[in-house]
């Protein structure tokens, strides 16, 4: 089935009849009764939005097909938005029988941005987003200990296009307000040549247009991404409405009118990859997982709590050992860290060997392990996710 999104147009699938929500917030079992004991309401796809794919075993599937460029989900608070976007975004990851999102699939590239407050930054071009700062200080190679929210949300951003995102997962509730907004009356008191701020709204389209980068957005309070839109998805009482039709009414009527100054044509148009510095990779120091949002590396801790599509602790043990493994590898040393994680994980799956039973393989991540022995406990992470850890 994710074989097949590329060629359906597609960036993801919802099947009809998932269960999307989760009984609470440490316990990922599906709700099966809500409160009062009556039935979860299934998921059931809008008609203009409905696809039929064919698969092999599992026969026809029918349901949802979130198509590539823009989409906003939209809807009142608590109807559904963020549990349709926290499911997209583990739809990256097959899910077991029983889980009610087997069938709930996302274009494997598909990384989830936020802001991340008080994050490190080091020599990222931001300048897409953030440019002439007070004090001329430089957008182009930004380097900060303590990210703002505008300023991590745009580097998160940037490094992930460096590794090859092709979708964007993005909830407003996690987002700095003045990088995805700034409406009209906004722009009338504060010219352009004062915020040195680019909201979201004015690149979407250009990542969609230059980059081939879709975006899924959850918004509740913006209409002004109505203009943008491809198409609008609206959650009431967790059903999904395709109101793409009267969302475009509504922007071609309004009375304030959104204006989108015009992008320079090297927008996107060719990101500078970095290059990595092996001596920065090593730990200097005792190496553990703690758990799966915090690697102990050295005298530094590496935190993953905004990552947020790193789901066992097995992976964070991966790639505690994977980032040790490149400081010792010779073609880290001067590469793009683009590269040398393509490097790495063609060692991963050259590792991959079959059990003998049938197409299954057992994992390549022997590959990291530091152990002479068999160390166990690894859960494959993804390129996006061990880019993110380094960075």
């Amino acid at each position: 089935l994710r074989d097949k999104l590329k060629d359906l147009g597609l960036v993801a699938f919802v099947r009809d009849g998932a269960i999307l929500p989760r009984r609470s917030g440490v316990d990922d079992r599906p709700l099966l009764k809500a409160n009062g004991g009556s039935d979860v309401v299934a998921f059931k796809s809008p008609s203009s939005l409905s696809v039929a794919v064919d698969l092999p075993h599992e026969g026809r599937l029918e349901g949802m097909g979130i198509r590539k460029g823009v989409t906003l989900i939209v809807g009142g608070g608590f109807h559904g938005k963020s549990t349709l976007l926290e499911a997209l975004q583990l739809g990256v990851y097959n899910h077991i029988p029983g889980d009610g999102r087997e069938f709930v699939v996302t274009d494997p590239n598909a990384m989830k941005i936020r802001a991340e407050d008080g994050r490190y930054i080091n020599n990222v071009d931001i300048s897409p987003f953030i440019s002439h700062l007070p004090l001329g200080r430089d957008t182009t190679q930004f380097s900060t200990e303590d990210a703002s929210g505008s300023t991590s949300q745009a580097a998160n951003i940037m490094e992930a296009l460096e590794v090859g995102a092709t979708t964007f997962l993005i909830d407003e509730d996690t987002s700095a307000t003045n990088f995805m907004i700034r409406d009209g009356r906004m722009q009338q008191l504060v010219s352009a040549d004062k915020e040195p701020i680019t909201p979201f709204l004015w690149r979407v389209r250009t990542l969609c247009e230059r980059a081939a980068v879709s975006t899924i957005m959850v918004i509740g309070g913006s209409g002004d991404y109505f203009h943008v839109a491809d198409t609008v998805i609206m959650m009431d009482q967790y059903v999904p409405y395709d109101v793409t039709k009267r969302a475009k009414e509504i922007a071609a009527a309004d009375d304030v009118h959104l204006t989108i100054p015009e992008v320079d044509e090297n927008t996107f148009s060719g990101l500078r990859g970095r290059c990595v510095d092996p001596y920065s990779l090593q730990a200097d120091g005792k190496v553990q997982s703690k758990s799966l949002r915090c690697i102990s590396y050295g005298w530094t801790e590496i935190e993953l709590t905004n990552v947020e599509q790193l789901v066992e602790t097995g992976q964070a043990r991966a790639i505690a050992d994977a980032i040790q493994t490149l400081a010792e590898k010779d073609y880290t040393r001067g590469r793009r860290l683009s590269d040398v994680l393509d490097r790495f994980y063609e060692e991963v799956h050259r590792h991959a060997y079959p059990t003998g039973r049938g197409d299954e393989y057992k994992t390549g991540l022997d590959a990291v392990q530091r152990a002479r022995y068999p160390a166990g406990y690894y859960s494959y992470p993804r390129k996006l996710e061990l880019a993110a850890a380094i960075k």
